[in-house]
């Protein structure tokens, strides 16, 4: 006797676990916003402290994104530069 299982294709299971879009996804998202994000907003927005906030755009940094800082009232505003 043979016992099949059924197993779905592995692309419906990649589209499936796609759904979401990652963090990194939803900060480039966020950064991309005519009016950019400050560290105050990343951190509400995902539970970080400051640090991981600022490694975060660092890494998009080193991934080849280009964002610009700018000063503020309210602090340093990041936005992704070139877009908006």
């Amino acid at each position: 006797m043979t016992t099949e299982t059924k197993q779905k294709p592995k692309t419906a299971a990649a589209k499936a676990a796609r759904a979401k879009p990652t963090r990194r996804e939803q900060l480039a998202k966020l950064l991309s916003r005519k009016s950019g994000a400050s560290i105050a907003q990343i951190q509400k927005t995902f539970g970080w402290q400051p640090h991981s906030a600022r490694a975060a755009i660092s890494a998009l940094r080193k991934a080849g994104t280009e964002i610009e800082r700018s000063d503020t009232d309210k602090g340093s505003v990041y936005r992704i530069a070139g877009e908006g």
